[in-house]
This record gives structure tokens, sequence and C-alpha cells, in this order.
């Protein structure tokens, strides 16, 4: 199957996604669970978070940011989406702030794409980042890949009626907590703190948030607030560990550290 042919089926599996409702995803009672953070075209992190994990039973959760910065996009998108076709009810692809275009414009994927002769694909490409829900619940688990929208929605309808390019969106896909090492992003970003993180999980009736979004130096991840936890599957080529939440039995009974795996 070609890279376009494989982008046009992912889509057609985006928007048939059990529990979908509109740019909300919504599963309940998935047992063991995976949450990979940002790949950002590490096809040999991918391959090695798939190796360690060895789970069959596993839903898997992807939080976003498959391009752009690595050198190997479209190869991590082919076997993305190859593990996609062979599990279509068991993957969940999140957007991204990277799968769009104008990013992938000032970046690197654009060029890769020229570079690779398969700018030919580029419709099916946008069709397919138009594909990808925003948000997710996955048992007690929120998801999104930046944060929570300020001013915190009022009702779930409002996340499902969400687009990449309205303010509620946006946020979803950039917004950061506030904490110590915070630093404006600009452009209509903003920083959530506990209390709307709080209300973000209590809408949703989860217990914690996950998401992507901000690399962790030497870590792979951050917890804020007790319950915001931060997750980075990216090496950067720096070494760092890639690291992925991994629930074995599908809930959280300790820390929710405890389940954060680093490689």
């Amino acid at each position: 199957m070609s890279f376009e042919e494989l982008l046009r089926e992912s889509t057609r599996l985006n928007e048939e996604l059990p529990g979908r409702r509109g740019s909300f995803v919504e599963r309940t009672g998935a047992g063991a669970l995976v949450v990979v953070g940002d790949l950002h075209g590490e096809l040999d992190s991918f391959k090695e978070i798939i190796e360690w994990v060895k789970d069959d039973r596993c839903l898997w959760l992807f939080l976003g940011d498959y391009v752009d910065r690595g050198a190997f996009g479209v190869e991590l998108l082919t076997a993305l989406l190859q593990f996609q076709l062979e599990h279509p009810d068991r993957v969940i692809l999140l957007r991204g702030n990277h799968e769009d275009w104008e990013m992938n414009y000032h970046y690197t994927f654009a060029d890769e794409l020229r570079n690779k002769g398969l700018t030919g694909a580029l419709p099916s490409l946008l069709s397919w980042y138009d594909s990808l829900p925003l948000a997710a619940k996955v048992g007690e688990l929120a998801a999104v890949h930046g944060g929570v929208p300020i001013p915190v929605p009022e009702g779930i309808d409002e996340l499902e009626k969400a687009k990449a390019d309205d303010d509620m969106g946006f946020q979803m896909l950039w917004n950061d907590p506030l904490d110590e090492s915070y630093w404006p992003r600009g452009g209509g970003t903003r920083p959530f703190d506990e209390g709307a993180m709080e209300a973000f999980l209590s809408l949703l009736d989860c217990r914690f948030l996950i998401r992507g979004h901000q690399y962790v130096p030497n870590v792979g991840y951050k917890v804020n607030f007790g319950r915001c936890v931060t997750i980075f599957s990216a090496s950067y080529g720096m070494g760092w560990p890639r690291a992925f939440l991994y629930l074995s039995e599908g809930h959280v009974d300790s820390e929710i550290e405890a389940y954060v795996i680093r490689i």
C-alpha cells in the first residue's frame, strides 16, 4: 500500500473510530493501555516502544506530533498507519500542533515530502490531519496533545464541536501547564493552572490528564499538580529517555509516575 493509500485508509478509520463524537473520543473498559507522546519523525523510538510492550491486549493512544524535526516522518507515519490498520479498533491517534501544514512548512516535514517525491500526497495528508480527534477519554484518563482550554468548557459537547483552527481546539493543541519552567508561546496560547485542570477532569469524570507537547530534557516526562502527566517519547537524538505510559490493567492503583516507562 502506498503512502497516499495509507493516509486515505487511516482517514476512514479515524472517522469511524469506535466511541468517536466529533473531535472527542471516549472508551470505557479498555483494559491494558499504552499512551505514547511526541515522536517527531523518530521511527526508531516508535519501534522500540512497540517492541518493549509486546502486549496484544493493549489499546494504544498516541498524543500527536508525529512529524517535523526528525528526519523520518514519512517512514514513521508509514509504520504507524500500518500498525493502525493491523489493529483498527485498538489505536487512537490524536492530533498535535505539528499536524498542520503551516508548521510543516516552517519546520522540516514539507521539505521531507518534497525531497522524497511525495508532494502529490499533500491533499490526502491534509485530509488525514483533519480526521484526527483533538481529545480523548480512556477510562479514568483524559488526553489532549497540549492542554486545558481556557476558559474550561462547560459541557463535553463543546469539546465535540472543537476544531483545530478555532480557539478551543487551538488551545488543546498548544497550551501548557503553569509551572516554574513555563514560558509563553504567544499567539493566543494560555497557561492552565491546577484549578483549570481540576475543572477539566471533573467535566470528563477523570482522575488524570495525560498530554505531550513539551520535551523534558534528560527525563522524558513530568508531573504537574499531582495529576497532569506530560509524556515525551522522542529522544531528539540526545540519548534522552523515550517515555510512555503503560497501564497493564488499564487503571491506576498508585501514584501515576509508577506507570511511566522510560527506555
